[in-house]
């Protein structure tokens, strides 16, 4: 049986005849389990430490335009700013598996 059910039922009968029996429940249908955050917190991990990323290498290109002297920062930010962005999804990239898992396609059924 799929890992998503815990417990089928079976009703028959109708009005004050009706009766259930649990014909399936899995073994670890007892509800004592916590959820597993593991990989949510991996996830944001991940995402975090991409901005840090970001704005360490924004920080640093801002310094570089403004020891260029005058406005250049100015004409500079536009640009620094969004190659400082590409840097933080390239690093995003990184923490995403290649290919997929056995539970994604599982899934979606290939």
């Amino acid at each position: 049986m799929d890992k998503l059910v815990k417990r089928v039922t079976v009703v028959q009968g109708n009005g004050e005849n009706r009766r259930a029996e649990v014909i399936y429940e899995s073994d670890d249908a007892d509800g004592n389990d916590k959820p597993s955050f593991e990989r949510l917190e991996q996830s944001v991990r991940h995402m975090l430490k991409a901005q840090l990323v970001a704005a360490q290498e924004a920080y640093q290109r801002h310094l570089d335009s403004a020891e260029k002297g005058g406005t250049a920062w100015m004409k500079d930010a536009p640009g620094n700013l969004l190659k400082a962005g590409r840097k933080a999804v390239k690093e995003m990239r990184k923490s995403v598996p290649f290919g997929r898992s056995e539970d994604d396609e599982d899934e979606n059924g290939v």
